[in-house]
């Protein structure tokens, strides 16, 4: 990055924040870095849980739970539920939140946050491209499955032996404000 996307003069060097950064030279502009949110989410219906096979790369082949990219223009909640319907087929309402995962690399660094969902509607399917396998499978269906990924696993095993995570409590007045969400303990 040369240009400030603000107002595309030349960014420079210098400190902000306890380190040196690209910042804007001629407006307050400054780069913090490339980040992404991803989101998963575990549906479970009957007692088995909802997975997708992918059918691109990276991990073609590999089931795990509903999943992808929260876009910039949407609430983190609504994107574990979009993302549920688009690959799976499911309408499910969002819980709680299980856990999170936070990954440094290339291209960005991310931020995956793992979402229960209650399923409403829908039976599974998959889009055969992006996605070649959906279905509801018992913790023996997924034990004896090949290539399972070891957080879908995990992700799984804490929903179903949990009732509680961190819930979306709203937003108390000092945090009200346009699109901020927050998930968390309630408040006794």
């Amino acid at each position: 990055m040369k240009y400030c996307p603000k107002c595309a003069s030349e960014l420079i060097s210098r400190a902000e924040g306890g380190r040196d950064r690209l910042a804007c030279s001629a407006c307050d502009y400054v780069y913090f870095g490339d980040f992404s949110i991803g989101v998963g989410g575990v549906v479970i219906r009957d007692g088995k849980a909802l997975l997708i096979r992918r059918g691109q790369e990276p991990r073609r082949g590999w089931w795990q739970i509903p999943g992808g990219y929260c876009e910039h223009d949407e609430s983190i909640h609504e994107a574990v539920a979009r993302e549920v319907l688009e690959e799976a087929g499911i309408h499910a309402r969002v819980e709680n939140v299980l856990g999170l995962r936070h990954s440094l690399g290339a291209p960005s660094a991310n931020v995956y946050v793992i979402f229960r969902l209650t399923p409403l509607a829908g039976d599974p399917r998959a889009d055969g491209e992006e996605i070649t396998g959906a279905g509801f499978f018992s913790l023996d269906e997924i034990a004896s499955m090949d290539k399972v990924q070891s957080l879908s696993k995990w992700a799984i095993n804490a929903a179903l032996s949990r009732s509680d995570g961190f819930v979306h409590v709203g937003e108390p007045g000092d945090l009200a404000r346009p699109g901020y969400t927050l998930f968390g303990l309630p408040p006794d």
